[in-house]
Protein backbone atom coordinates (compact mmCIF):
# COMPACT_ATOMS: atom_id res chain seq x y z
CA UNK A 1 0.00 0.00 0.00
CA UNK A 2 2.81 2.41 0.95
CA UNK A 3 4.67 1.62 -2.28
CA UNK A 4 1.54 2.26 -4.38
CA UNK A 5 0.86 5.52 -2.53
CA UNK A 6 4.44 6.76 -3.06
CA UNK A 7 4.32 5.89 -6.76
CA UNK A 8 0.98 7.66 -7.29
CA UNK A 9 2.48 10.82 -5.81
CA UNK A 10 4.61 11.02 -8.97
CA UNK A 11 2.86 12.67 -11.92
CA UNK A 12 4.28 10.12 -14.40
CA UNK A 13 2.99 7.17 -12.36
CA UNK A 14 -0.40 8.84 -11.88
CA UNK A 15 -0.69 9.39 -15.63
CA UNK A 16 0.22 5.74 -16.29
CA UNK A 17 -2.47 4.60 -13.85
CA UNK A 18 -5.09 6.84 -15.51
CA UNK A 19 -3.98 5.76 -18.97
CA UNK A 20 -4.21 2.07 -18.10
CA UNK A 21 -7.64 2.61 -16.49
CA UNK A 22 -8.85 4.57 -19.53
CA UNK A 23 -7.86 2.00 -22.14
CA UNK A 24 -8.84 -0.98 -19.99
CA UNK A 25 -12.36 0.48 -19.80
CA UNK A 26 -12.35 0.94 -23.59
CA UNK A 27 -11.05 -2.61 -24.16
CA UNK A 28 -13.69 -4.11 -21.85
CA UNK A 29 -16.44 -2.06 -23.52
CA UNK A 30 -15.29 -3.33 -26.91
CA UNK A 31 -15.82 -6.92 -25.73
CA UNK A 32 -19.46 -6.26 -24.81
CA UNK A 33 -22.51 -6.24 -27.15
CA UNK A 34 -23.35 -2.87 -28.69
CA UNK A 35 -26.73 -2.74 -26.93
CA UNK A 36 -25.24 -3.49 -23.50
CA UNK A 37 -25.77 -0.92 -20.75
CA UNK A 38 -22.37 -1.79 -19.28
CA UNK A 39 -20.73 -0.98 -22.62
CA UNK A 40 -22.30 2.50 -22.54
CA UNK A 41 -21.20 3.01 -18.92
CA UNK A 42 -17.63 1.92 -19.63
CA UNK A 43 -17.37 4.16 -22.71
CA UNK A 44 -18.61 7.04 -20.59
CA UNK A 45 -15.91 6.24 -18.01
CA UNK A 46 -13.34 6.06 -20.82
CA UNK A 47 -14.38 9.54 -22.02
CA UNK A 48 -14.28 10.97 -18.48
CA UNK A 49 -10.77 9.65 -17.80
CA UNK A 50 -9.64 10.92 -21.21
CA UNK A 51 -10.88 14.39 -20.29
CA UNK A 52 -9.10 14.17 -16.92
CA UNK A 53 -5.83 13.27 -18.68
CA UNK A 54 -6.29 16.13 -21.17
CA UNK A 55 -6.62 18.67 -18.34
CA UNK A 56 -3.68 17.13 -16.49
CA UNK A 57 -1.58 17.15 -19.68
CA UNK A 58 -2.16 20.88 -20.20
CA UNK A 59 -0.08 21.51 -17.07
CA UNK A 60 2.86 19.69 -18.67
CA UNK A 61 3.31 22.58 -21.10
CA UNK A 62 5.44 24.49 -18.59
CA UNK A 63 7.80 21.53 -18.18
CA UNK A 64 7.88 21.27 -21.99
CA UNK A 65 8.84 24.95 -22.35
CA UNK A 66 11.57 24.55 -19.71
CA UNK A 67 13.01 21.50 -21.48
CA UNK A 68 12.97 23.26 -24.86
CA UNK A 69 14.59 26.38 -23.40
CA UNK A 70 17.42 24.33 -21.87
CA UNK A 71 18.06 22.32 -25.04
CA UNK A 72 17.77 25.30 -27.40
CA UNK A 73 19.11 24.39 -30.83
CA UNK A 74 21.28 21.63 -29.40
CA UNK A 75 24.41 23.76 -28.95
CA UNK A 76 25.33 21.78 -25.81
CA UNK A 77 24.63 18.43 -27.45
CA UNK A 78 27.25 18.48 -30.17
CA UNK A 79 28.48 15.03 -29.11
CA UNK A 80 25.26 13.51 -30.48
CA UNK A 81 24.92 12.79 -34.22
CA UNK A 82 23.31 15.50 -36.33
CA UNK A 83 20.33 13.27 -37.12
CA UNK A 84 19.68 12.70 -33.39
CA UNK A 85 19.77 16.45 -32.72
CA UNK A 86 17.43 17.06 -35.68
CA UNK A 87 14.97 14.49 -34.33
CA UNK A 88 15.09 16.10 -30.88
CA UNK A 89 14.45 19.55 -32.36
CA UNK A 90 11.54 18.21 -34.43
CA UNK A 91 10.09 16.60 -31.32
CA UNK A 92 10.45 19.88 -29.40
CA UNK A 93 8.73 21.87 -32.15
CA UNK A 94 5.83 19.40 -32.26
CA UNK A 95 5.49 19.55 -28.46
CA UNK A 96 5.52 23.34 -28.60
CA UNK A 97 2.46 23.27 -30.88
CA UNK A 98 0.74 20.15 -29.51
CA UNK A 99 -0.04 21.28 -25.96
CA UNK A 100 -1.73 24.64 -26.74
CA UNK A 101 -3.55 23.14 -29.76
CA UNK A 102 -5.02 20.35 -27.62
CA UNK A 103 -5.90 22.80 -24.85
CA UNK A 104 -7.71 25.15 -27.27
CA UNK A 105 -9.56 22.16 -28.79
CA UNK A 106 -10.70 21.15 -25.31
CA UNK A 107 -11.85 24.72 -24.55
CA UNK A 108 -13.80 24.81 -27.83
CA UNK A 109 -15.49 21.50 -26.98
CA UNK A 110 -16.41 22.95 -23.58
CA UNK A 111 -18.08 25.91 -25.43
CA UNK A 112 -15.79 28.42 -23.70
CA UNK A 113 -15.49 30.39 -26.96
CA UNK A 114 -19.16 29.99 -27.87
CA UNK A 115 -21.29 27.14 -29.15
CA UNK A 116 -20.43 27.79 -32.82
CA UNK A 117 -16.64 27.52 -32.41
CA UNK A 118 -15.43 24.23 -33.93
CA UNK A 119 -12.63 22.32 -32.21
CA UNK A 120 -11.86 20.28 -35.34
CA UNK A 121 -8.94 22.41 -36.73
CA UNK A 122 -7.16 22.48 -33.36
CA UNK A 123 -7.87 18.78 -32.74
CA UNK A 124 -6.40 17.91 -36.15
CA UNK A 125 -3.35 20.08 -35.45
CA UNK A 126 -2.71 18.44 -32.08
CA UNK A 127 -3.12 14.95 -33.56
CA UNK A 128 -0.80 15.83 -36.47
CA UNK A 129 1.85 16.95 -33.95
CA UNK A 130 1.37 13.76 -31.94
CA UNK A 131 1.65 11.66 -35.12
CA UNK A 132 4.88 13.48 -36.02
CA UNK A 133 6.25 12.79 -32.53
CA UNK A 134 5.41 9.10 -32.87
CA UNK A 135 7.19 8.88 -36.23
CA UNK A 136 10.23 10.73 -34.79
CA UNK A 137 10.26 8.32 -31.84
CA UNK A 138 10.09 5.30 -34.16
CA UNK A 139 13.06 6.57 -36.18
CA UNK A 140 15.06 7.50 -33.07
CA UNK A 141 14.43 4.24 -31.23
CA UNK A 142 15.15 2.16 -34.34
CA UNK A 143 18.55 3.88 -34.60
CA UNK A 144 19.16 3.29 -30.88
CA UNK A 145 18.19 -0.37 -31.23
CA UNK A 146 20.69 -0.83 -34.05
CA UNK A 147 23.40 0.95 -32.02
CA UNK A 148 22.85 -1.15 -28.90
CA UNK A 149 22.64 -4.33 -30.96
CA UNK A 150 26.09 -3.59 -32.43
CA UNK A 151 27.43 -2.70 -28.98
CA UNK A 152 26.05 -5.92 -27.52
CA UNK A 153 27.62 -7.97 -30.32
CA UNK A 154 30.99 -6.27 -29.74
CA UNK A 155 30.86 -6.90 -25.99
CA UNK A 156 29.83 -10.53 -26.50
CA UNK A 157 32.79 -11.10 -28.81
CA UNK A 158 35.07 -9.46 -26.26
CA UNK A 159 33.77 -11.47 -23.29
CA UNK A 160 32.99 -14.78 -24.98
CA UNK A 161 35.85 -16.47 -23.14
CA UNK A 162 35.09 -14.96 -19.73
CA UNK A 163 32.47 -15.79 -17.12
CA UNK A 164 31.77 -12.13 -16.25
CA UNK A 165 28.75 -11.13 -18.30
CA UNK A 166 27.73 -8.11 -16.19
CA UNK A 167 28.88 -5.62 -18.84
CA UNK A 168 26.30 -7.08 -21.24
CA UNK A 169 23.39 -6.11 -19.01
CA UNK A 170 23.37 -2.38 -19.86
CA UNK A 171 23.12 -2.68 -23.68
CA UNK A 172 20.69 -5.60 -23.29
CA UNK A 173 18.47 -3.58 -20.95
CA UNK A 174 18.55 -0.60 -23.32
CA UNK A 175 17.63 -2.86 -26.24
CA UNK A 176 14.59 -4.14 -24.35
CA UNK A 177 13.55 -0.57 -23.54
CA UNK A 178 13.88 0.43 -27.22
CA UNK A 179 11.76 -2.54 -28.31
CA UNK A 180 9.09 -1.75 -25.73
CA UNK A 181 9.06 1.89 -26.85
CA UNK A 182 8.67 0.79 -30.48
CA UNK A 183 5.70 -1.45 -29.58
CA UNK A 184 4.23 1.53 -27.69
CA UNK A 185 4.81 3.78 -30.72
CA UNK A 186 3.18 1.43 -33.21
CA UNK A 187 0.15 0.88 -30.94
CA UNK A 188 -0.41 4.62 -30.55
CA UNK A 189 0.28 5.11 -34.28
CA UNK A 190 -2.76 2.93 -35.00
CA UNK A 191 -4.94 4.93 -32.60
CA UNK A 192 -3.63 8.34 -33.70
CA UNK A 193 -4.42 7.74 -37.38
CA UNK A 194 -7.84 6.39 -36.37
CA UNK A 195 -8.60 9.55 -34.35
CA UNK A 196 -7.62 11.83 -37.23
CA UNK A 197 -10.92 10.70 -38.79
CA UNK A 198 -9.91 11.86 -42.28
CA UNK A 199 -12.10 10.03 -44.84
CA UNK A 200 -10.09 7.74 -47.11
CA UNK A 201 -6.81 8.15 -45.17
CA UNK A 202 -5.54 4.65 -44.31
CA UNK A 203 -7.66 3.25 -41.42
CA UNK A 204 -8.68 6.70 -40.20
CA UNK A 205 -11.97 6.50 -38.28
CA UNK A 206 -12.32 2.76 -38.96
CA UNK A 207 -10.92 1.02 -35.86
CA UNK A 208 -13.49 -0.71 -33.63
CA UNK A 209 -13.71 0.21 -29.94
CA UNK A 210 -12.06 -3.10 -28.98
CA UNK A 211 -9.00 -2.37 -31.16
CA UNK A 212 -8.61 1.17 -29.76
CA UNK A 213 -8.71 -0.22 -26.22
CA UNK A 214 -6.33 -3.08 -27.04
CA UNK A 215 -3.73 -0.77 -28.64
CA UNK A 216 -3.91 1.69 -25.77
CA UNK A 217 -3.69 -1.03 -23.11
CA UNK A 218 -0.68 -2.70 -24.79
CA UNK A 219 1.07 0.67 -25.20
CA UNK A 220 0.54 1.49 -21.51
CA UNK A 221 1.73 -1.96 -20.40
CA UNK A 222 4.94 -1.36 -22.38
CA UNK A 223 5.52 1.86 -20.43
CA UNK A 224 4.87 0.08 -17.11
CA UNK A 225 7.34 -2.69 -17.98
CA UNK A 226 9.94 -0.07 -18.97
CA UNK A 227 9.64 1.50 -15.52
CA UNK A 228 10.33 -1.90 -13.93
CA UNK A 229 13.41 -2.74 -16.02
Amino acid sequence: MDLLASQLELNSSRNLFLCFSQYSACLTAGCLPTNSKWRENLLNLYARISLCRTINRSLDYFACLSRIRKYGLGQNDLASPRLTRSLTLTNSLCDLIYYPAECIAWLCEANVFGANRSSRPFRLLSLACWLSNIIVSIIGNTLKLIKYKKLLKTKRNKHEHTTDKSSLMTPLSEMYKCMLTLVNNFCFLLNCIHWLAIPGFLWSGKLPVFMVGLCGTLATLCNIIKMLI
